[in-house]
């Protein structure tokens, strides 16, 4: 490529006179009409995928760029500018990997370079309004496909890219492929992004010497009438092509509260799934679930999700359910654990989401205890955890059953039989030891021990 003065100033040049003629060649450049973008795992992150080539402009007219360097050997850096939704996650770096032979290419993120882009942009979007009417015609195909319109485009952010110095050899052909993948934004309202994801794409070059290190700051030319580029500028595009895809978006919400269960039993924990699309054809997701609890199994209430018919202005479908059901081992140790849907495309695409599940052994606790004297016997209170069964036995006493829908405190009569009954009739008081246990709905037994006298008089 030529050196930096002789890169932008026929490039001043052709926009203040209508040449056609780019007196440029063999520096590499955005292929013209290579941006794509794509889902390709039907969910999740979207892939902006251009192809760079070295350039070599020649002749009346513009059909193709790409071609072999024919200007001298220099080092140089390329700068991209990708803009995507506001909210959109960019990549830390990419490569530009090589077709047909040669080294990568490098790119790291470069965050200055967006406000220099858009400043360039802008002053070529204002000498462009300044070209008469016949200027532009003479070059329209050129104005759009090098120069570009405004950066970053309306309703995007911009985001900005620098690769590591490139010698281009003089003689030289080469063409990269570039896929840089973006995860989704959040929709307005913290729901599922419903696309179409829009994006564009801007380019710039500088040259690298031992005067123009590297790592100086980035600086775009502002191309004016009558003005001269400074050493070390770089020249900067505008939006010079523009692509969208439609894309599909799957948030899983788990409970907010940790979901209680007891060593050995079961819990189902309730998960809503909110879909939104602008894609051609709605996915059927396979659904699983996993869990740490050691020895527990998880197990969703369906095999797979199809979400509804999307609305047609806002493209979210109605929000779907579905419960995971955790079967716990009785060697389980108590303690919070987590539950994991997960939703997965044909494609290989999936989405998580994490629940929490707190295990504990069921606990039994003894309340007051009130004596009947004239009878002999006692009325034990006893909280139960949850619903199940209580069982009241012991050397002495009658037996007792009692269940419980839920957490409550039961009241349990205490009578004394045997040779308890016999004891108490002859020495007008007997001590017992009575042993509750407590069977959960779902979960391992517990049980718990009380002495209690009982007094007749």
């Amino acid at each position: 490529m030529l050196g930096q003065r002789r890169l932008v100033k026929p490039l001043i040049a052709l926009i203040a006179t209508g040449a056609v003629v780019l007196a440029v060649s063999g520096c590499a450049f955005v292929k013209f009409h290579s941006l794509a973008v794509s889902q390709p795992q039907g969910i999740g992150t979207v892939r902006v995928h251009f192809n760079l080539c070295t350039i070599n402009l020649e002749g009346e007219g513009i059909t193709e760029i790409c071609g072999p360097n024919k200007g001298k050997s220099e080092t140089f850096q390329y700068l991209v500018g990708i803009a995507v939704p506001p909210g959109s996650t960019p990549p830390a770096s990419f490569t530009a990997v090589p077709i047909g032979g040669g080294a990568p290419i490098a790119f790291t993120r470069n965050d200055e370079l967006v406000a220099e882009m858009s400043a360039s942009a802008a002053a070529i979007q204002k000498l462009l309004g300044e070209l008469k009417p016949e200027e532009i015609e003479k070059v329209q195909a050129l104005l759009i496909e090098v120069f570009g319109g405004p950066w970053p485009p309306s309703g995007l952010q911009g985001v900005g890219y620098i690769s590591a110095p490139v010698l281009e050899a003089e003689g030289a052909s080469g063409e990269w492929s570039v896929d840089a993948d973006f995860g989704l934004p959040t929709a307005a309202g913290g729901g599922p992004f419903p696309g179409p994801f829009v994006t564009a794409i801007a380019y710039g070059v500088r040259a690298v010497s031992a005067s123009q290190p590297a790592n100086r700051a980035v600086r775009c030319a502002r191309l004016e009438k009558e003005t001269k580029a400074l050493e070390g500028e770089a020249f900067c595009s505008g939006a010079i092509q523009q692509a969208q895809v439609g894309t599909s978006d799957l948030q899983i919400a788990g409970p907010a509260k940790p979901v209680k269960a007891f060593v050995g039993g079961k819990a189902k924990l309730a998960f809503q799934l909110k879909f939104a699309t602008t894609a051609a054809a709605v996915p059927t997701f396979a659904l699983s679930a996993t869990t740490t609890a050691k020895g527990g199994k998880a197990k969703p209430a369906s095999k797979s999700f199809t979400p509804g018919e999307p609305g047609a202005t806002t493209h979210q479908s109605p929000t779907g359910t579905d419960k995971v059901t955790v079967s716990l081992s009785p060697k389980t140790k108590p303690k919070t654990y987590t539950v994991t849907l997960t939703a997965s495309t044909p494609q290989g695409g999936s989405v998580s989401q994490v629940a929490k599940l707190k295990v504990t052994k069921p606990k039994l606790k003894f309340g007051a205890t009130k004596l009947d004297l004239a009878k002999g016997t006692a009325t034990l209170k006893i909280k139960v955890p949850s619903g199940g069964k209580l069982t009241i036995a012991g050397k002495g006493v009658a037996k007792v059953k009692k269940k419980a829908k839920k957490a409550k405190t039961l009241k349990v009569k205490i009578a004394p039989t045997g040779s308890g009954g016999a004891q108490l009739g002859s020495a007008g008081k007997v001590k017992v030891k009575v042993k509750a246990t407590f069977k959960p709905t779902s979960g391992i037994s517990v049980s718990k021990t009380k002495s209690v006298v009982l007094k007749l008089r």
